[in-house]
């Protein structure tokens, strides 16, 4: 079981590796090219400047509300999909005998025929049989 969590923990170390090497690599080619053929004489005002700074920030905010509504998507079809699994075995399960849902249920309709079965019906509690009130005993 270590074993296993070491193996998967030991390959994530060699993506993340390989992901930063390749990212250092791009880094000296691009700046190899742009050394080698780019021009220099860079002549850029303030409002050209300002103008690139608020594109890539707009640039980047698209991308990044983009990624978060396909999170929220996918994120919202799992949660909804767990909420109908959730339930779809509460109540397949609760109806059973002896479930949670059975004694509500159970309890319930015995509750409701008793209150049926005995409307109209006067308590003779404490009456004897001609209705004086005192009980022979």
């Amino acid at each position: 079981m270590n074993r296993d969590k070491a193996s998967v923990w030991v390959r994530r170390c060699i993506k993340a590796v390989g992901i930063i090497g390749l990212c250092i690599f791009s880094s000296l080619i691009g700046g190899g090219l742009t050394r080698h053929f780019g021009n220099n004489d860079y002549n850029l005002s303030y409002a050209d400047f300002i103008s690139i700074l608020l594109t890539a920030i707009s640039l980047l905010m698209t991308v990044l509300a983009i990624f978060l509504a396909v999170i929220g998507f996918v994120g919202w079809t799992s949660i909804e999909k767990k909420v109908h699994d959730k339930t779809e075995d509460f109540l397949l399960n609760g109806f059973k005998k002896g479930g949670r849902l059975d004694s509500i249920v159970v309890s319930t309709i015995e509750r409701k025929t008793e209150e049926l079965m005995f409307r109209g019906v006067e308590s003779v509690d404490g009456d004897d049989v001609n209705g004086n009130g005192n009980s022979v005993s």
